[in-house]
């Protein structure tokens, strides 16, 4: 599952990668860009934090199942909300299956719900899994910032709130703002999955 963890992530980053080289044929030499070219690194953004999310989805999805009860509080039984009352009858609907394999797709179904947004949800993710969240702490004043303009341009399509009578154009995106969180993200994503060697299985 490691291997196929790390398959992921860096084909991932290769999606990210061709992204910032379509960008960098387009652009004028001289670096600037107008807003549609700037779109392709909005594009990037956006794919680094999906990478992001793949990757701590992934190792969660393995690791999780297996955690600590008390790491499994805030994740419902498949098919119920959050924290909600258990009965027989949501049991009986699973007759058949054995706890491990409940508890699996509960959690699958749960991630397939989740997201990550800041730096203190990757650290509880890596906590939940018995890793330790200081392999954030090198990148992570890096990764919020990616974190919070990926919602930027998902949620306000990048573009800044302006008071009235103000233009209203996207901020401002340059292929040095992309390496600068991508090359944080690879790190970060090599240290977890490296990390997660020494847990066996």
């Amino acid at each position: 599952m490691q291997a196929e963890i790390q398959r992921r992530f860096e084909g991932n980053l290769s999606r990210v990668q061709h992204l910032i080289d379509v960008h960098a044929r387009v652009a004028p030499a001289d670096g600037a860009t107008d807003d549609t070219n700037a779109d392709l690194l909005r594009a990037a953004v956006v794919f680094m934090h999906a990478t992001l999310e793949d990757l701590l989805r992934s190792v969660l999805e393995w690791r999780l199942p297996a955690a600590p009860p008390g790491h499994l509080r805030d994740v419902p039984l498949v098919g119920k909300p959050a924290r909600s009352t258990l009965t027989l009858e949501d049991l009986a609907g699973h007759r058949g299956s054995t706890v491990d394999e409940l508890i699996t797709r509960s959690v699958v179904a749960h991630l397939d719900r989740s997201n990550f947004n800041n730096p203190g949800e990757i650290e509880k993710a890596l906590l939940s899994v018995g890793l330790d969240r200081g392999l954030l702490a090198p990148h992570k004043y890096m990764l919020g910032p990616m974190m919070n303009r990926r919602h930027w341009i998902v949620h306000r399509t990048d573009r800044p709130t302006a008071a009235r009578g103000e233009p209203f154009d996207p901020a401002p995106l340059d292929r040095r703002d992309i390496h600068s969180w991508l090359q944080p993200l690879t790190a970060f994503g090599r240290a977890v999955i490296a990390a997660l060697q020494p847990l066996g299985a």
